[in-house]
């Protein structure tokens, strides 16, 4: 009796650890950008909150993040330290340099197989490195023109533009409205924010031209290239844009505050410039997003790596991570959040975006037409340089100047 009884305990106390261990989650680290701006935590952090609901044997740190100014050094420098969040939130042109770092994991083992095969065949091959699935497809965006429709009427313009000259010209009735009144803006920190020499792409697109011609040499200072440096400095020189060194943060702040008839930016943020106007409900009463006429915005693709550090025995509810953040649930938190991000995965966008507004359907329909980023592992240090050649023309220097100026340091870079 004595001896089936402490058989029994042994049993007991056996199956009460396996069940304490059974019921023990695991937790994994998340960082992103967005989640250092505070009404940015319920969308960010939302969908980690989602995910941990769902998956109650996972627990999602996302304690740990950097502003965009910092994030990118802070993360690099923590991947090369080993002391990284595990999964972390990247920009599609920020992976070549993480891989020449040798810092991120190959996810393909965890990752499911058939979310995968919903992407297309040049999304996987960005993500790609050899036989290694290095990142994650997360969700896409893209810019659309911001219209200040009451800035229009009293231009005396009745019709949204449909060309990019229709658009110059409507910006430059825009602009005869007051001296600080500006028709269109061009986005240009002059290196207050990494990432906004991209800017120049819409414009180079509008007159035929790109960062690579179709042999994929650098074509900075093409004809049709030199078209479009003029047309920025015509724009600067007649105080048509604001002076190069706004930030996408300033020219928010200013088309808010109704100063600016149009500039591109992105949905997410149509929040932030409505929180500078003096009535919000008559900023959305003026507010209109279009597609760029004549041109496109640049597709900005977003990605979920996963770094080195990462425990193998972590990886399993890594990958179910992943897979939970590309699906419906989330890019629906994006959307009712107006987040406007678009997945790449047709079976999310047919559940999530159904009967949207004007202004998502804009952005949507935009983002069907927008052109990649031209990114390789110097695109990043290259586009610095592209906002240097617009201060080259705001301090004088010839369209042809800035251009060649451009076209000669690029050059240098990548033969470098």
């Amino acid at each position: 009796m004595k001896k089936l009884a402490l058989i029994l305990a042994v049993t007991l106390m056996v199956s009460c650890c396996a069940f304490a261990n059974a019921e023990a989650p695991v937790t994994i680290s998340y960082t992103s950008w967005a989640l250092a701006e505070e009404h940015l935590v319920p969308i960010y952090g939302g969908s980690c909150d989602a995910f941990m609901k769902d998956n109650p044997d996972i627990i999602v740190d996302y304690s740990q993040t950097n502003p965009y100014a910092d994030y990118l050094s802070q993360l690099k420098i923590a991947a090369a330290n080993g002391t990284a969040p595990y999964v972390a939130h990247i920009k599609a042109e920020w992976l070549p340099e993480l891989l020449a770092m040798g810092v991120v994991k190959d996810i393909k083992p965890y990752v499911s197989a058939d979310i995968v095969g919903e992407y297309n065949a040049a999304t996987v091959a960005a993500v790609s490195d050899g036989d290694r699935m290095v990142a994650m497809p997360w969700f896409g965006n893209t810019y659309a023109l911001y219209c200040n429709t009451a800035l229009m009427a009293q231009a005396g313009i009745t019709e949204m533009p449909a060309t990019w000259d229709e658009l110059l010209d409507d910006a430059y009735k825009i602009a005869e409205l007051g001296d600080d009144i500006y028709g269109l803006a061009i986005p240009n920190s002059n290196g207050v924010e990494a990432g906004e020499g991209y800017n120049i792409l819409p414009v180079l697109w509008a007159y035929g031209a790109d960062y690579r011609d179709a042999e994929g040499n650098l074509a900075l200072n093409s004809e049709n290239a030199v078209k479009a440096f003029q047309c920025i400095k015509e724009l600067l020189d007649d105080g048509v844009s604001t002076t190069v060194g706004n930030s996408f943060k300033d020219l928010r702040r200013l088309f808010g505050e109704g100063k600016i008839g149009f500039y591109w930016d992105l949905e997410a943020t149509i929040k932030t410039a409505a929180s500078a106007a003096a009535n919000e409900e008559e900023f959305y009463a003026n507010f209109k997003a279009i597609e760029i006429p004549g041109t496109c915005g640049y597709a900005i693709n977003h990605f979920l790596v996963v770094f080195n550090n990462t425990p193998d025995e972590l990886m399993p509810a890594v990958g179910r991570f992943l897979d939970y953040m590309t699906d419906a649930t989330v890019i629906g938190i994006f959307y009712e959040g107006g987040q406007g991000k678009v997945s790449g995965r047709a079976s999310v966008n047919e559940k999530v975006f159904v009967g949207v507004s004007d202004t998502s359907a804009a952005y949507v329909a935009a983002m069907g037409k927008a052109l990649p980023l031209p990114i390789d592992i110097h695109f990043m240090e290259a586009e610095s340089k592209i906002v240097d050649a617009l201060t080259m023309l705001a301090q004088g220097a010839t369209a042809q100047e800035a251009a060649d100026e451009l076209q000669a340091t690029i050059e240098k870079i990548y033969a470098e």
